[in-house]
């Protein structure tokens, strides 16, 4: 809409006008800049120079992920036992163990792999872990008592020994 002459409003930007000229790069100067002064705001946080920042291991459950390549094996407490009672995975494979429960809660572990977690007495429990360190048997605990073997095989399935 023409205001005295001098401005016109197309849409949500106003043009001038002189000389009969639109100055529309005038007006897109003006949009580029504004532009270019939000691009330039800082968007994250800043931390402290001398915080070490130390992200968790790739492929291991604090990641928040868990690889396709997940082992991932059942067993049911019975009788206080693990049914199967033998397990084996790969050095630097992600592997998921479901327990199911026997009505009785119960603390389970794998040595050097997975820390005494608690196992609800009833339905499943999930314990993800990524198997670490040199091949060999480790023993699975069952409230302190040994139930059963982890075997942790070095990359082409064996283990040493």
């Amino acid at each position: 809409m023409l205001a005295h002459g001098r401005a016109m409003t197309e849409g949500l930007i106003t043009m001038a006008r002189r000389r009969g000229k639109w100055t529309f790069s005038r007006g897109a100067a003006v949009v580029l800049i504004a532009l270019g002064l939000v691009a330039c705001g800082e968007t994250v946080a800043p931390t402290d120079p001398g915080e070490e920042i130390t992200p968790p291991v790739p492929f291991s459950p604090t990641a928040g992920e868990i690889p396709e390549d997940t082992f991932q094996a059942t067993a049911t407490i019975t009788d206080g036992s693990l049914d199967p009672d033998r397990f084996a995975g790969e050095v630097g494979t992600a592997f998921q163990l479901v327990v199911e429960g026997d009505g009785t809660e119960h603390t389970l572990e794998i040595q050097e792999l997975v820390a005494p977690t608690t196992i609800a007495p009833e339905g499943q429990t999930t314990i993800d872990f990524t198997v670490i360190g040199d091949s060999g048997e480790l023993d699975i605990l069952l409230d302190g008592e040994s139930v059963g073997t982890f075997e942790r095989q070095s990359a082409g399935g064996i283990t040493d020994g």
